[in-house]
């Protein structure tokens, strides 16, 4: 892949964790996952361990609102987490 840093499982953790304490916006860690996501598939979509992919597709989504309320709660961002959904 041309230069596109690709972000690691941890890295998207992380990302996920700071989301969960605050540390990061919903918005701004969607943002980041969906450029993330638009740069890979422009290049090499095949070339990514499939499960961070699954994960930066749902970081992805973390700002999407059904409503009042976020589509994807907290509890839903620690099963990603774990790795259960």
């Amino acid at each position: 892949m041309s230069g596109i840093p690709v972000p690691t499982r941890q890295e998207l953790v992380n990302l996920l964790l700071a989301v969960l304490d605050g540390t990061s916006s919903r918005l701004a860690a969607a943002e980041w996952a969906a450029e993330v996501q638009e740069n890979i598939e422009s290049e090499d979509p095949e070339a990514v361990d499939p499960e961070m992919w699954h994960l930066l597709r749902l970081a992805a989504s973390l700002d999407v609102k059904s409503g009042a309320d976020y589509l994807h709660s907290e509890n839903d961002v620690r099963e990603w987490i774990e790795g259960r959904k």
